[in-house]
């Protein structure tokens, strides 16, 4: 069984760098310190990875698996064993089926009050998910049913029962501190098709612990202030225009 968490970011996302501050070789460090054995870098609408990652998570005994979080139709998705090249090609969620085969397509945290969650539109399109996630993001009091209504993990959970979906745990980690709290034992050979197609298969298990309280209200008073207040009012032109040049850049070095 691999220990695996497949939803990750860190300070090179185009789009989160201001609020990712560790680099993915920090990351790569501290889940070789929690012995994890399989990572995806998920960055916002464009793939991170390259020889050098590659290579320095293999040194730390990981398998670092290309992937992505693209926006389309307005939501959130993430997709594994991708490319930029595809990325592009995604203007609609039916457009999915055409890399169906050859990735692994996972429905991230869909049904959470905040972001750009699938919601309904999960289930338009159930049959273009491989998986749905189990998000790290909760706390013991959220499993009270009288909290039911802000808790995306009990309908997420039903959702994968009702369609023989596997459901996947990561922590989409954006501060170092979520990361091991929520995640994935896959039983499979240590390589990247063999991990995609026992993630298909369902050949998995969802390893969860909630969030400490102090954590859990940190990250989340951290994401009003922060995510909320301060990008969308204070920071909302400088912040614009830092993603901007970061997008030009990317598009620039992914043209050479």
């Amino acid at each position: 069984m691999l220990k695996a968490d497949l939803h990750l970011h860190t300070h090179e996302d185009p789009f989160d760098f201001w609020l990712v501050k560790y680099s993915a070789k920090d990351l790569i460090r501290a889940a070789a310190k929690q012995k994890f054995q399989v990572l995806s870098i998920t960055h916002h609408r464009r793939v991170f990875f390259n020889q050098e990652i590659k290579s320095y998570a293999r040194k730390k005994g990981i398998l670092l698996i290309p992937g992505a979080e693209p926006f389309i139709e307005h939501k959130d998705v993430l997709i594994l064993n991708t490319t930029n090249e595809e990325l592009r090609k995604l203007k609609k969620l039916n457009d999915l089926d055409k890399i169906k085969d050859s990735a692994l397509i996972i429905a991230p945290h869909p049904f959470f009050l905040t972001g750009h969650c699938l919601e309904n539109k999960l289930e338009q399109h159930i049959n273009s998910f491989h998986a749905i996630e189990f998000s790290h993001f909760y706390t013991k009091v959220m499993l009270n049913p009288l909290f039911k209504f802000i808790a995306g993990n009990p309908k997420a959970r039903l959702i994968a029962e009702k369609y023989h979906k596997p459901l996947i745990g990561t922590s989409d980690s954006h501060k170092l501190y979520e990361l091991g709290t929520t995640y994935t034992m896959i039983d499979s050979a240590k390589t990247k098709d063999a991990v995609i197609e026992a993630v298909k298969r369902n050949k998995i298990k969802l390893v969860t612990h909630p969030m400490p309280p102090h954590l859990f209200f940190r990250r989340m008073f951290g994401a009003v202030l922060r995510e909320g207040l301060m990008e969308q009012v204070f920071l909302k032109k400088k912040l614009q225009k830092k993603k901007r040049q970061n997008w030009s850049l990317i598009l620039a070095q992914s043209q050479q």
